[in-house]
């Protein structure tokens, strides 16, 4: 009898054992190949590109800017209305927000996306007396006087670059 119960203790440890640690499951995807269809040969028309804007040949003052804006907004959106008040009213409401960007309590820049970037820098002002280099000869010379000032820069950024560009 002792050995009958070995046996089937022997067994259920063999079993517990297995069920502890399941076996991994391989899995093979198989691969369809599509039926792949003739190619039609499509000859490319002439597009009316609207990758960039028609180049405007002349210089134009701000009435004539206003004007344009208006044009290309009704263009754009007709059933909006756009009138020349609502042009104006938005280029007043961007010179604003430059000029007070730029400002001495301001950000000190200003940033057109994609256009244009512009930048102020304090210079400090210069006692009389310190040594400045002369540009054209390379010595050093007394310097006069010079009160404190702000440069202006405007940088061109990507969209006006690429357009410079052609």
């Amino acid at each position: 009898m002792k050995t009958k119960v070995s046996t089937i203790h022997k067994k259920v440890k063999k079993h517990s054992a297995e069920e502890a640690v399941p076996k991994k499951k391989k899995v093979v995807k198989k691969v369809v190949a599509k039926p792949v269809a003739k190619k039609k040969v499509v000859t490319k028309k002439k597009v009316k590109s609207e990758a960039g804007p028609k180049p405007i040949k002349h210089m134009m003052n701000k009435s004539q800017l206003i004007n344009h804006y208006v044009d290309r907004l009704n263009e754009l959106a007709p059933e909006d209305g756009w009138e020349r008040k609502h042009v104006v009213l938005f280029l007043g409401i961007q010179e604003e927000a430059m000029l007070a960007s730029v400002t001495t309590r301001g950000a000190g820049m200003f940033m057109q996306p994609g256009l244009f970037k512009v930048v102020t820098r304090s210079i400090p002002a210069r006692k009389a007396g310190v040594m400045v280099r002369n540009p054209a000869t390379g010595d050093m010379v007394k310097g006069k006087a010079k009160p404190a000032s702000v440069r202006v820069k405007i940088r061109p950024l990507a969209k006006l670059k690429a357009a410079a560009i052609g």
